[in-house]
């Protein structure tokens, strides 16, 4: 995971393939669907927030920098930055749980706290995953333990390793 002879033909590849894929989720999606909703609902307050561009540029910036410096240690605070980034955008766009809508004097509201805890549970899993498993990994290259790729008995046959026990 933390291998540090990633060549720098792939760390750019790596980061302008990060870039192009987050740029149209972040940016041309959000854009065309604002679009389509003015162009068919002209009365309408449906539209595209700025929050999402604001944090769509922030996502990119980090997944782009950590797509780049794949394999070092300084990707490891934009990878878990990214992982707050989301639970910060999943918990602003959902209003912290509650969406309400109001119409004609009738107040409608959708109160999904509970289900919003679960479904950034995962996001702050991965805020101390990675972390936690750069640690694991440095501590490991440190006292000396091969990897497990490398320990693993490779039949005569050529065939992939035998799982250990």
């Amino acid at each position: 995971m933390y291998d540090q002879t990633i060549t720098t033909r792939k760390r750019i590849s790596s980061a302008v393939w990060a870039f192009v894929v987050n740029a149209i989720f972040w940016i041309v999606i959000p854009y065309y669907v604002g679009v389509f909703l003015s162009g068919r609902v002209p009365e309408s307050a449906l539209t595209v927030p700025t929050f999402v561009y604001e944090f769509g540029i922030l996502f990119i910036v980090l997944e782009v920098g950590a797509a780049f410096f794949r394999g070092r240690a300084v990707a490891v605070p934009m990878i878990s930055a990214v992982a707050l980034l989301t639970v910060i955008y999943i918990w602003y766009a959902t209003n912290g749980g509650v969406l309400g809508v109001e119409t004609s004097g009738i107040t409608l509201a959708l109160n999904f706290r509970l289900m919003l805890y679960v479904l950034v549970l995962p996001s702050i899993w991965a805020a101390i995953r990675a972390p936690l498993s750069y640690l694991v990994w440095r501590r490991a290259m440190k006292a000396g333990v091969p990897s497990a790729i490398a320990t693993s008995p490779v039949p005569e046959s050529g065939s992939p390793p035998l799982p250990q026990k």
